[in-house]
């Protein structure tokens, strides 16, 4: 049995207990904390993989609900359908963006798009689109990059852009059946 750290010149310490005493507090807590990682059982989760829309979820969580709004849990406020592929959904994301002078695109991937919003007066707005092309969703999250509170800037702007994308969509659904 191991006995307090406090010990008397006479009482022998074991080896175990000699070891102990000369590891400084942080080390012996690392280490617990190393050991209890390590000898964990696995959790049922951990061996089923994640769907992109699960992956979606977790990426483009709000943190500061006040400033934030995204597809998953801003009500009243959708996932972007869409049909066709993901490349296809990628240019009408990128036609809907021209129509919004104050975007600006700073990241672009195949299924991923990052674009800063600048305000009026001068603040800037990220927003993130995912594209889901199993799910035919682009999932989304609109934050303000300043500030704890935005007055509903970001969900109004995501409203309008939702609105934007429909009658891009709508529009290039009907050029191409002429």
């Amino acid at each position: 049995m191991l006995r307090p750290f406090a010990l008397t010149a006479s009482q022998p310490m074991n080896p175990t207990e000699k070891h102990l005493a000369n590891q400084k507090p942080i080390h012996a807590l690392v280490g617990l904390m190393l050991a209890a990682v390590l000898t964990a059982p696995a959790s049922e989760n951990s061996a089923k993989p994640q769907s992109s829309r699960e992956t979606n979820q977790e990426a483009l969580s709000c943190l500061v609900p006040s400033n934030c709004v995204n597809s998953f849990s801003s009500y009243g406020l959708e996932a972007l359908a869409f049909e066709g592929n993901g490349e296809q959904a990628m240019a009408l994301l990128r036609a809907t963006l021209a129509t919004f002078p104050e975007a600006t695109i700073v990241t672009s991937a195949p299924l991923y798009l990052e674009v800063i919003f600048t305000t009026a007066i001068g603040f800037k707005d990220q927003i993130e689109f995912h594209i889901d092309e199993p799910s035919k969703r682009i999932d989304f999250r609109s934050r303000s990059m300043f500030g704890l509170y935005d007055f509903n800037k970001n969900r109004s702007r995501m409203q309008d852009f939702s609105a934007s994308f429909k009658t891009v969509t709508v529009d290039a659904q009907k050029a191409g059946k002429n």
